[in-house]
């Protein structure tokens, strides 16, 4: 059994906590908290909390603030905020997950999930396991069918009715559409981040709420694509 706290200063989420909390068989949620420093005391008297559900933007104390306070705690924590950008800033304590509010409890099973398969001690790699790493698929062009190593795609831009494929040596014109490829690279590290563009997370340099940069390029994120991206980013990878 996974015994856990909620800390969060409106009521109603924690309240939707509460709830997703009792359909989850294997998690005790034990107390609640309005008040942040109440429940850092409660944390210390509790050394055997197994999992804090942790909002950020709170009125008496940052919730990053209180995870950088506590170093030495063993709690699991669950990030949960309506707040996108907090996944860019990053922090430099271990997070098992990070939920965006409004949440479903799908998803909050997803994060639970995480929460079990985590190690005790954690050391993250910068990237998950790659199921496609020694991958190749075959691109249609205009004259030819040509091999192309999926570690090498940087990003893909669609223009008109083709997609250009980028890659260190250059670029690649295929005649299938967008849709298509990001179905043949779905679980390969890539992601949608405009309705033109897809980038490899493996080849980002650096990133904005606005735009990504993949070599050396700047690409614009899409307001409908910028919220999952950031959310899959904060919940995927370590940001420090």
């Amino acid at each position: 059994m996974i015994a856990a706290i909620a800390i969060d200063d409106e009521p109603n989420a924690l309240g939707v906590i509460r709830e997703y909390a009792k359909q989850v068989e294997d998690l005790h949620l034990r107390e609640t908290f309005t008040d942040p420093l109440a429940a850092e005391t409660w944390l210390h008297r509790n050394p055997d909390t197994g999992l804090v559900f942790l909002d950020i933007q709170m009125a008496r104390m940052n919730g990053l603030e209180l995870l950088r306070r506590n170093p030495g705690s063993k709690a699991k924590v669950i990030v949960t905020t309506a707040y996108p950008d907090y996944a860019l800033q990053g922090f430099d304590l271990d997070v098992a997950d990070y939920l965006l509010k409004p949440f479903a409890l799908a998803r909050f099973r997803q994060a639970m999930e995480k929460v079990r398969n985590r190690p005790a001690t954690v050391g993250i790699a910068p990237f998950p396991p790659d199921p496609c790493s020694e991958d190749i698929i075959f691109v249609r062009t205009e004259y030819r069918i040509m091999k192309v190593s999926v570690r090498d795609i940087q990003y893909l831009e669609g223009t008109g009715n083709y997609v250009s494929l980028h890659l260190p040596a250059g670029r690649i014109l295929s005649l299938q559409n967008m849709r298509s490829l990001e179905q043949m690279l779905k679980g390969c590290g890539f992601y949608r981040i405009h309705r033109s563009y897809i980038v490899s997370i493996r080849h980002i340099e650096t990133f904005t709420r606005k735009s990504v940069t993949v070599a050396g390029r700047e690409l614009p994120v899409g307001d409908s694509f910028r919220e999952p991206f950031l959310e899959h980013i904060g919940s995927h990878y370590r940001l420090i």
